[in-house]
């Protein structure tokens, strides 16, 4: 999800006149940033008990 304060943000940079498709696929851009972001901060919180918990689970199948 996009923070409205991003979006102002990104905004500003934006020329005078800009098209639909180009917000639209600057808006795809910062969500799969923020996606990113996301998922690169949770991988370091998982502990190595964790790990080998989920690891087992998965060949147990």
């Amino acid at each position: 999800m996009i923070s409205k304060k991003v979006l102002q943000r990104e905004l500003e940079n934006f020329p005078d006149h800009f098209t639909i498709d180009e917000l639209v696929g600057k808006l795809i851009v910062l969500e799969k940033r923020q996606r990113e972001n996301t998922y690169t901060s949770g991988i370091g919180h998982i502990s190595v008990k964790e790990l080998d918990a989920e690891i087992e689970k998965w060949f147990k199948m």
